[in-house]
This record gives C-alpha cells, structure tokens and sequence, in this order.
C-alpha cells in the first residue's frame, strides 16, 4: 500500500539519507509532541523527510512536492 501527500520539504523536522537515522529523529520527535509523524520520501535515492503529519497537511503551499509515506509512527 502506498500513500501519498504533498508537503513543502522546509517544514520537515529532518532530512536523511539513511532509513534508520530518519527513524531516530522521527522516534525523538514523536516522545515530544505526541502527535503522528511521517517518514517521507520523494523517490528513491533521494533522502528521507521527517513531517509533524498534522502540520505540513495543515499547511500546503505552492512550494509542495509530492512524497511517498515510507512509515508513520502513531
């Protein structure tokens, strides 16, 4: 199954090339605000994109581009 949104890469709490630093990150993040984070990607090859999923989906913008969702933690 595969998701995805659009969301403008500069509001990503981080960006790695690596899965499992992404997935760190996201873990870290999460514990702090308790709401659902995405990890993203645009394509393969290209880094993985850690979004607060309520607030990149509450704030798109002309600058969005289109990421696959590649995990959500809840």
């Amino acid at each position: 199954m595969s998701e995805n949104f659009f969301f403008n890469p500069g509001d990503s709490i981080a960006s790695e090339y690596d899965f499992d630093s992404a997935y760190v990150a996201a873990q870290i993040y999460r514990k702090k605000i308790e709401r659902p984070i995405l990890i993203t990607r645009e394509k393969d090859g290209k880094p993985y994109f850690v979004f607060d999923e309520a607030a990149a989906l509450a704030d798109e913008k002309a600058e969005a581009k289109r990421f696959e969702v590649v995990h959500r933690l809840q």
